[in-house]
Parts: C-alpha cells; structure tokens; sequence
C-alpha cells in the first residue's frame, strides 16, 4: 500500500470514527435535538414562553421549553381523530363530569394547542366551549397546527383570565384551570398564574358558576407550592376531591357545592350510568377509581 493510500484510508477512519461518535446525537432539520415527541413542525419565541410544535404518528404535540431545553408538553391533538383524548392529566379532568352532568356551557383557562377544546368539540357537540389565552401566539399555533378556531359552538377569548374573571359576568356548568405550566423567565407570566391559585382569585371563579357546578383544577403534585394551593381550593369550595393521574406527576382537585360529597360507591355508580350514556373515548369508570382516600 502506497504513502498515499495509507493516508486516505486514515484520513476515512476518522470520518467513520467521528460519524459513529456523534450518530446518538440525532438532531432534527433545524438544528434542535430531535425529541420523543415527533418531528419538529415549528418553533417560536412569544412574550411568554419559548414554543415547540411536533408531531409523531399522527399525533401533533404544543410543547413549551424550559430554560435547560426540557420539553414540557402542554397538549396534544390526533390530528385524523381530534375526539380521542391523548393525556391522562386532560383526560382525569372531565372526572368533573361525576359531579356536574350534563355540562352546557364550560370554561377552559389556559388553551395550549387546544386537545381539551377539540375533545369537547367532537364528544359533545351541543355543549358551549370557551377557552381564555393570555398568550397570542398559542391562540395563533392552536389554530394554525391543532385546528383550534372559534365557531358556532366554540369561542377563544385572547385575554389575561385575571381580567378576564374581573370584567366578564357569564356563568359556566364547569370551569377548568390548566394554566399553571412553567413561563419563560422574566416573562411576567409566572405572576399572573400565580394571581390564579388565590383565595379571593378562586371565590371569583366560584361566583362565576352555575348552581351546582364544579371547577377541576390540574396541580404539579411535586411542585412546593401546590400544599398552598390545595388549602386555597379546599377555603373557597364546601366539597373537594383528589384524582391521581396515573403515570404521571399531575394531580386533579374537584372543587363543588355538592354536601355531603359524593363518596367512592357513589361516583362508581355515576361512572357506570356515564360510560353507559356517552360515545366520549373515556372511561369514567377508570377516572372514578383514582379517587384518592
């Protein structure tokens, strides 16, 4: 072998030997590591949050970004299927189902790309949904990738739910509170939440539903704070619940006016009479039995 050979072959090992290295580091289109979510179909910087949309098998994901690069998946849509509920934490809130049914009129705070809203749209499409977003550009993603826009029976308020409590005098069967994920830093958005887990914030809520009607509010069970949360629930409602969510950190509170709650033979026999009743791809049954003692 030639002085020339010997150097090509060389120089070709450690092209071999560099691509083995690097081959796990697998790294999407744009340069942003690819991620068990799927493949990355936009990113964005808004006010608020650093934003990520992926999609995998047909299952398109709004994730937000911690400051490390952690993906935090908000909500997801199957986008051939929006009905089917793709996670435990959304799907372990309608348990507020057990205690107000039917639901007419609800109220989501916190939209995402709009999975809660989509699987209300198909499941039950006489209820009115509306939705409150403080931030813009999620308003613009979940309809641009999720399919999420207003219409006849669905209405976005683009608002800080703050105000938006403050000024508007509607009255809701349901009320859900899933606007607690973590913000960017300095956005500003980790006080407003914060706004939104306060006793006289929470009685406000309270006031804003029907007689007999329920709020369900999605906790970070390891997060130091939600012992104060919890308490603030359990001052402003007569009746709260836990549900655990399994494989998962969250942890969904039931607040009502219902005295005595229910308790754990009552919800399974609401359960049964649901899941008999209703085409919705959920099993109330499974929701009743993370009742927590």
């Amino acid at each position: 072998m030639t002085r020339q050979h010997l150097r090509l072959f060389a120089a070709m090992s450690v092209l071999l030997l560099g691509v083995a290295y690097f081959a796990p580091r697998t790294i999407a289109p744009s340069g942003v590591p690819a991620s068990r979510f799927g493949e990355l179909l936009h990113e964005t910087h808004s006010e608020y949050s650093h934003i990520r949309v992926r999609e995998k098998d047909g299952v398109r994901s709004l994730l937000f970004v911690d400051e490390d690069g952690t993906e935090q998946r908000q909500s997801a849509v199957a986008m051939a299927d929006p009905g089917k509920n793709q996670l435990g934490y959304t799907g372990s809130l309608f348990t507020s189902l057990l205690y107000r049914h039917p639901q007419d009129r609800v109220l989501i705070v916190g939209l995402g790309g709009g999975g809660m809203v989509r699987f209300l749209n198909e499941s039950f499409p006489d209820m009115m949904v509306e939705a409150v977003e403080i931030d813009p550009v999620v308003v613009q993603l979940a309809g641009e990738y999720f399919g999420t826009v207003p219409g006849p029976r669905t209405r976005l308020h683009t608002r800080d739910a703050f105000a938006f409590f403050r000024e508007e005098t509607g009255l809701y069967d349901a009320i859900y509170m899933d606007a607690f994920l973590r913000p960017a830093p300095d956005s500003g958005l980790e006080e407003k939440t914060t706004r939104l887990k306060t006793v006289d914030f929470l009685r406000t809520v309270r006031s804003r539903l029907v007689p007999g009607g329920v709020v369900a509010v999605n906790l970070i069970e390891a997060q130091p704070e939600t012992a104060d949360d919890l308490a603030a629930i359990r001052t402003v409602f007569p009746t709260t619940a836990l549900f655990n969510v399994p494989e998962s950190g969250n942890l969904v509170v039931i607040g009502s006016s219902e005295v005595p709650a229910p308790d754990a033979a009552e919800l399974a026999r609401r359960a049964a009479k649901l899941d008999a009743e209703l085409a919705a791809e959920l099993s109330f049954g499974e929701l009743a039995g993370n009742l927590r003692p």
